[in-house]
This record gives C-alpha cells, sequence and structure tokens, in this order.
C-alpha cells in the first residue's frame, strides 16, 4: 500500500501485535453510522485527537498533518496539525504535494474516458506510444491500460531501478505484480495520445469540473499554491525545498500521472465523497476501481503479516489504480504516497460510505497515519493491518491504545 514514485524508495506498509485485539475492540466500539450520530461523535473525535496528534508529530519528526474524514458519503470532520513551513501552520488552504495518491487521479480520468468511449483500456498501446527503451521487445505490443494501472506491466518502478538506467521487461506482460509509477507514465500517455489532450486536462474535464473538485493540481505548481505549499520534511525532521525533491514542479513538467499530484486535504477529500455518491450511479466505472486484478497475498511488503494482525482481508489486491480489501462483503479502497519528505493514506468504502484523508508532510509519517486511522475508528480492520506492518514491516513500535 505504500508506493514510491520518482524520488519515493521506501514501499511499506502498516497492523499490530498484542495490542492489536484490544485496539481493535476499543476502535469498533467508536463506529458511528449516519450523518447525524457523525456530527454528534466529531468534537469527540477533535479531542482524541488533540491529545494524540501533535505529540506524535514531536516524535516522528514531522511538520505536519491535514486530516479529513468521511462518514455517509460526506465530510464530517476535517483537523489540522503542525507546520506546513518553519513557522506557518498547516490549515484547510495547505497543499501537499501527495506523491503516488496521483495514480487515483489517472485511474479515475482512464476510467472516465472508457466509459465515454474515448480511450479502450485493452487497446495495446504500442501503436500510439513510443517508447525507445521498450521498442525492441515484442512484449512490449503486449501492453494495455489495463495491464498498466493494475501494476502487471512486467516493469520496474522507474528506469533508474535498472543498472543502465532504461526500462525492460523482468517477466512477461499480464503474469505477475511489481508496482511500476513508469507504467501507470505509459498508460497516461495512451490516453493523452488517443484525446490530443494533456493529462492536466483530461483530469479538468472528466473529474475536476464535473465533480465540481478544487484544490488539486496534476503535475505543477498553479498560481493558488503560492504561500500555501507543505514543504517536505525528511527523516531528520529538517524542513526541504519543494525545488530539491519534485524539480518538475516549477516548470509545469512534474511526474503528473503517477506523482506530483498537488492537493489540499478539502480538496481530496471532496474526490472521495464524489466517487462515493457517484458509485451507486454508474455500476460499470464503480466496477472498474473495485475489481481486484492483481492479487497481493503473499507479497513480501504489501502482503498481510498473519502473525500479527487479527484479521487479515479476505481477499487483496490492485484494481485499476486502486488497492482493495475485502472483508466478506465489505470493501475498502485505498492508495498511500512515500518519498523523502511526505507520507500519505487516503482510503474509503463504497459500502460503507465512510473513508479518510491523511497526509504528513513528512518521510516518517507511518506510525501518526496509522495511529489517526485508529483514532478515527470507523475502519478497524484497515488500521490492525496497518498497524501490523509499522511492525512487521517498518520496524517500528506502534504506542498503547488509550487505557493500555
Amino acid at each position: 500500500m505504500i508506493q514510491r514514485a520518482p524520488n519515493d524508495r521506501s514501499p511499506t506498509a502498516l497492523p499490530a501485535r498484542s495490542l492489536v485485539a484490544c485496539a481493535l475492540l476499543i476502535l469498533s466500539s467508536l463506529i458511528v453510522s449516519g450523518p447525524a450520530s457523525a456530527r454528534a461523535a466529531a468534537p469527540a473525535l477533535q479531542q482524541r485527537m488533540d491529545r494524540e496528534i501533535p505529540a506524535l508529530l514531536r516524535a516522528q519528526k514531522l511538520g505536519g498533518m491535514g486530516i479529513a474524514v468521511i462518514r455517509g458519503g460526506r465530510v464530517v470532520w476535517t483537523g489540522y496539525y503542525g507546520e506546513q513551513s518553519p513557522g506557518v501552520p498547516v490549515t484547510s488552504r495547505t497543499a501537499f504535494n501527495t506523491a503516488s495518491i496521483a495514480k487515483t487521479v489517472t485511474a479515475e480520468t482512464l476510467i472516465a474516458l472508457a466509459a465515454q468511449g474515448r480511450i479502450d483500456l485493452d487497446e495495446p498501446i504500442a501503436s500510439h506510444v513510443a517508447n525507445a527503451d521498450l521498442a525492441g521487445d515484442p512484449r512490449y505490443r503486449r501492453l494495455t491500460a489495463r495491464l498498466l494501472l493494475s501494476h502487471r506491466s512486467g516493469l520496474r518502478n522507474w528506469p533508474d531501478d535498472y543498472d543502465n538506467g532504461k526500462l525492460a521487461f523482468d517477466w512477461d506482460p499480464g503474469t505477475r505484480y511489481r508496482y511500476s509509477g513508469a507504467g501507470v507514465e505509459l498508460a497516461a500517455l495512451y490516453a493523452q495520445a488517443k484525446t490530443g489532450k494533456t493529462l492536466r486536462a483530461l483530469a479538468t474535464e472528466t473529474l475536476f469540473a464535473p465533480l465540481q473538485v478544487d484544490g488539486m493540481a496534476v503535475g505543477e505548481l498553479p498560481a493558488w499554491t503560492s504561500g500555501r505549499l507543505a514543504l517536505p520534511v525528511g527523516k531528520d525532521g529538517a524542513f526541504g525545498t519543494i525545488d530539491a525533491l519534485y524539480p518538475g514542479l516549477k516548470t509545469g513538467s512534474g511526474v503528473g500521472a503517477s506523482y506530483d499530484l498537488i492537493a489540499t486535504v478539502p480538496g481530496y477529500a471532496s474526490f472521495l465523497s464524489a466517487l462515493i455518491t457517484q458509485g451507486g450511479k454508474d455500476a460499470a466505472r464503480q466496477r472498474s476501481r473495485e475489481t481486484i486484478l492483481t492479487d497481493l497475498d503473499g507479497d513480501a511488503v504489501y502482503g498481510c503479516p498473519r502473525a500479527v494482525v487479527t484479521r487479515c482481508p479476505d481477499a487483496y489486491g490492485y484494481a485499476l489504480g486502486w488497492q482493495v480489501q475485502h472483508y466478506g462483503t465489505h470493501r475498502v479502497l485505498q492508495h498511500t504516497g512515500n518519498d523523502e519528505g511526505q507520507t500519505d493514506l487516503v482510503y474509503f468504502s463504497p459500502d460503507r460510505r465512510d473513508g479518510a484523508v491523511i497526509f504528513v508532510n513528512g518521510a516518517n509519517g507511518w506510525v501518526a497515519i496509522t495511529r489517526a486511522i485508529e483514532l478515527i475508528g470507523d475502519e478497524p480492520l484497515v488500521a490492525g493491518y496497518y498497524h501490523g506492518l509499522v511492525e512487521a514491516v517498518l520496524h517500528q513500535q506502534m504506542p498503547a491504545a488509550e487505557g493500555q
């Protein structure tokens, strides 16, 4: 779940030890249903967050955190902690570079284009997209947007993951999972070639405009981000610069399909709320984002660590862009973002109509993010999954739940 992008070198994800059973029991009692009870629970949620998040930011050497909670398909609570830059607090106006969260916007854009008949997710991309590294390999002609968006291309994450700096197939497309930002970029190039429009324009016309989403930008720093950017914070807790970590943003040449999505917390939360609402109205698009195409069970990084998790998903893996977890009939869609200065998680449940947006400008964000999921309390099984990954994959100790 924790992906890596061009600068992202630490794929990880996060669930629990003996604490999980107690934590899940406590968290289950916090779940509320319906907008009225959600609004009533907001002050208690504020108190829980205020008690723990500021101390976690300091302990984990993080800059700041922005959180939005969705219940009943609506945003019912937001909270902002820490600093977007030295001396400047995180607010609802803060714009985060959400790293690999960008892939969710790319996937939803291509899903929308396919629904409109403007692209075919199963058409080979080779006749529309030239790639010097791969053109000489006949397997390139087998790549489709569906394979690329579900991370079954056979390609590594980025060209610099190869000794010679050139993309190459490690295995046949469609046969195995490997997370690949370069693959998602190829899918976006296909959509751009077919439509004659940039990904930025396509995202605006298929998603942002019809869903009335503001506060999001693909691969660029529009004027509205001035003075509002969350600066990256390294593992040592020191603020860095946007230019050093994300050089393409200033020129508008950011890696927008798989990285460099600029978003405010309210902006992305309104996007998730719209997907929840839209799901019941467009069954085909909902199936595209929910149908697991790539199994992650047993994966060395993302596989659920059964020894420390009370309940692993019954099925989990990648659909188009989203990682999906099934717990019986309950479904959760999620994605992560991770690099040297930023950590993010977004998730939502189409059936429960809940979700959350958690953005952190800081490289050490997973303990704080996992604790935030536990405090929100709507998805204790998701919290347990991440709790276990924090301990089993990152080898960090989660703080005990209150009363433990």
